[in-house]
């Protein structure tokens, strides 16, 4: 587990550089930043041939500096210049301290190599890769040694984690500081692999991030003078052709409410469609409607929350009824074919969402996530414009899930696994978030929550699973939610 769970972007982290500068020449700052990648690399490895691949501006010079530290450890090192070196001020102090500057090539050999060093591009990388530098990348990548990317996997974008068509593939980053957005997005994530959060005495500025890695919750524990009535109430709205779905995030919910509290889990459903779901949901747990004027009084007369979406139809009565709930003010969560009905008025549902003043939280995979938002490539700026053009809390599924409010606080779950896409998964989702949120959790932590317990379902799993495999283990999930978060890094 990382000890600090704060993101920092680009901009943020080069903030924090030159405050340090301020304090320490920069060139100190690069000594200390090479001389703790060597010390991992020799601490945990015992390479032969390394092969360095420079840049020419102070990623380079981590690397050149890097390559000195090594040969005085007697291990042969070759520098890979493809498009030049030591070109910025601290770089070139790097190349006039190197002891042997003729390893520095502009071509290599990389069969005999066994362990290779990518100090091509940094975080600054924002530039088209030329043909050759994406050659050059494809037989790296093809190669079988130890692949160590210096804090950022070159060709991989800080902020966005997106990629110029190809980019290094890392066995290990190790990068400076902080977290930054591209070790966490993806494909940035499965192009860092492995993280290593390296101190280099830079100045923390931890306040001035909005962006945050999901840390293992801990749930409240039911007090004993409770009444159920007391604890929490949730209506899951059913359909009456997909119940699959609705009856997936109403077990989900049921799991949540008997383990952590929720007081009452309800099936609301259309009164011709409750034989769909007694075989499946107890009866006690199904409250049928036969109009629009009776989903309105349920709704007015109770201080619940609601969620919406899950497997119902796309037509004017659920259109109606979404707009009901949307001038109430009990908290609702809406997944699924919820986002095609705001689809069909788009005008109307925006301003009906900015009106509310209950909590909203919205929880789309990215089909339902463009069918209501931009989509530019920046998973995080999307998020978070997105929550605050809703007035809502958006959950942006994916195996790199984004998590925003309207002020821009952002979150993102590091602990996914990619058995998660799989059909009702994400209704599980919706009814664990949902069921938390009736239980007067903060809906912001609600979602962060239910996130975190629904990967770590798949995680424990770690095969391929079905939406009811996740309902089965989530008990144990919760129950063992206060022991150490799975170590999965560096």
């Amino acid at each position: 587990m990382f000890k600090n769970n704060k993101i920092y972007n680009q901009e943020l982290i080069t903030k924090s550089e030159n405050l340090t500068f301020k304090k320490i020449n920069s060139f100190t700052v690069m000594q200390k930043a090479a001389k703790a990648c060597s010390k991992f690399i020799l601490s945990n490895y015992k390479p032969k041939k390394v092969i360095i691949l420079c840049g020419p501006g102070n990623n380079g010079g981590d690397g050149i500096l890097i390559a000195n530290n090594l040969i005085k450890k007697n291990i042969k090192v070759l520098i890979f210049a493809p498009i030049g070196y030591a070109k910025s001020k601290d770089s070139k102090k790097a190349f006039k301290k190197l002891i042997n500057k003729k390893i520095i090539k502009n071509k290599v050999n990389f069969k005999n190599c066994d362990f290779f060093v990518d100090a091509l591009f940094g975080i600054n990388f924002n530039r088209k890769l030329s043909n050759k530098l994406k050659k050059v990348i494809r037989v790296i990548n093809s190669q079988s040694f130890v692949k160590i990317a210096i804090d950022v996997p070159s060709g991989v974008y800080c902020d966005t984690g997106q990629i110029n068509v190809i980019a290094i593939q890392a066995d290990i980053t190790l990068t400076f500081h902080r977290l930054k957005p591209c070790h966490i997005l993806q494909p940035g994530k499965d192009l860092s692999n492995k993280v290593k959060i390296l101190d280099i005495g830079l100045t923390k500025l931890d306040g001035e991030t909005k962006i945050n890695l999901i840390k293992p919750p801990k749930l409240k524990t039911p007090s004993s003078s409770t009444h159920k009535y007391n604890r929490g109430e949730i209506f899951i709205f059913g359909g009456s052709e997909m119940i699959g779905a609705s009856k997936l995030a109403t077990l989900s919910a049921s799991q949540i409410a008997f383990k952590s509290g929720v007081g009452v889990v309800k099936l609301l459903v259309k009164d011709k469609s409750k034989n769909f779901y007694k075989s499946h949901i107890l009866e006690e747990l199904i409250v049928t409607y036969s109009n629009i004027k009776n989903v309105e009084k349920i709704i007015k007369k109770t201080n619940s929350t609601f969620l919406f979406g899950c497997g119902l139809e796309i037509n004017n009565e659920n259109s109606r009824i979404l707009e009901l709930l949307l001038k109430s003010r009990s908290k609702l969560l809406i997944d699924a074919s919820g986002f095609s009905i705001i689809h069909k008025n788009l005008i109307k549902f925006y301003s009906l969402l900015k009106l509310r003043k209950a909590d909203t939280v919205l929880t789309p995979h990215f089909g339902e996530f463009k069918k209501i938002f931009k989509i530019s490539g920046n998973k995080i700026n999307d998020t978070k414009l997105a929550a605050l053009k809703s007035n809502s809390i958006v959950l942006f599924k994916g195996n790199d899930t984004v998590i925003s409010d309207k002020t821009g606080q952002t979150y993102i779950n590091y602990t996914s696994s990619p058995y998660l896409a799989t059909a009702g998964s994400g209704d599980v989702l919706a009814g664990i978030i949902a069921s938390l949120m009736a239980q007067n959790y903060r809906s912001l932590s609600a979602a962060i929550i239910g996130c975190y317990l629904h990967s770590q379902c798949a995680i424990t799993i770690n095969k391929p699973l079905t939406a009811k495999d996740i309902i089965n283990i989530l008990p144990q999930i919760i129950k063992n939610n206060s022991k150490r978060w799975k170590k999965l890094f560096y």
